[in-house]
């Protein structure tokens, strides 16, 4: 079930696994958890920190997208790609 649960959603915390499993009747520590996940080859990971943008780079943003608001489609085919191709 664990394995399962993380496949399907890796953002799943310990803790909410825990949960799940209490409500199931089980009684498992978040050390459990990781170990299980462990075994089975899952590893674990931290999101990115990114820093946030200043004000000046919101500006620019809000700048470039208001001048070229009524660009024609043609002048982005070589910027923006369709992913189906």
């Amino acid at each position: 079930m664990i394995t399962r649960t993380v496949s399907k959603n890796p953002r799943t915390t310990r803790g909410d696994l825990v949960n799940d499993l209490q409500s199931a009747g089980t009684k498992v520590t978040k050390a459990t958890i990781s170990n299980t996940l462990r075994r089975q080859g899952l590893k674990s990971c931290s999101a990115r920190h990114v820093p946030l943008l200043k004000p000046v780079h919101v500006q620019a943003r809000l700048k470039f997208a208001r001048e070229h608001l009524d660009d024609p489609e043609e002048d982005w085919e070589n910027v923006i790609w369709d992913q189906d191709d």
